[in-house]
């Protein structure tokens, strides 16, 4: 398992240090599914027209960098909880009964309810070992909601990215290759210098079934929460 940081600065710290990358099929989705398909999540969808352009800008000048694959628009999101994986039959901790998907969903709705709608802005360009992402500064509300989840959700499980490694991002790009590393570096490097991006609204969650596979994952929604008027 890869060092989790608890901070952006942190991570970026990490990602200059790194030697090699963690190229797709190698994510944390993969070392958590342990060959399981259909993923559980709690997120919110990136919609919002200036924050979907500043993203664009952002992959158009990773352009050309070998070794980068961009996620399609459609994927961006702000990852909340991961929720454990759907099965027919439980084998680990995180596994959910097909039967109890809707009980869970009604349950984190009934909690999402009560927590206001929120005001985020799209930080600086950054990278874990396995993607590229945008930081999410906000006031500590995505956090709030994950920790939520995890403490008043009955049988949630707690991953490692959780409470205090939780850094609400946006992933923009995985990796195919180490070859572009040292360009990749200097290109973040010089995409840090600059302003942040654009402020944006959060108001609602999404409960998904990603179903995993060698592509980019597909999302399924199960359910979607409004969050409350702040």
């Amino acid at each position: 398992m890869v060092e989790l940081s608890t901070s952006f600065e942190a991570a970026w710290e990490r990602f200059q240090a790194l030697d090699s990358l963690r190229l797709a099929g190698e994510t944390m989705e993969s070392e958590l599914s342990y060959g399981r398909a259909q993923m559980l999540v709690f997120l919110i969808r990136i919609e919002d027209p200036a924050v979907r352009e500043y993203a664009e800008g952002v992959l158009d000048r990773l352009a050309g960098i070998p070794g980068i694959e961009p996620y399609p628009s459609e994927y961006w999101h702000i990852t909340v909880k991961g929720a454990g994986f759907q099965v027919i039959k439980r084998m680990r901790a995180d596994d959910v009964l097909r039967e109890h998907v809707g009980r869970l969903g009604r349950d984190a709705g009934a909690l999402l309810s009560t927590l206001p709608a929120y005001a985020a802005q799209i930080g600086l360009p950054n990278g874990f070992p396995e993607v590229i992402f945008l930081e999410i500064r906000e006031d500590g509300a995505t956090r709030e909601m994950n920790t939520t989840l995890a403490e008043r959700l009955d049988g949630m499980v707690t991953y490692a990215i959780d409470g205090a490694n939780f850094l609400p991002h946006m992933s923009i790009a995985r990796f195919t290759s180490n070859e572009g590393l040292d360009q990749l570096r200097a290109t973040l490097a010089e995409l840090r210098d600059e302003a942040p991006g654009p402020k944006f609204s959060i108001r609602r969650v999404e409960f998904v079934k990603a179903w995993l596979s060698e592509e980019t994952p597909d999302f399924e929604t199960l359910a979607s929460y409004p969050l409350a008027a702040s």
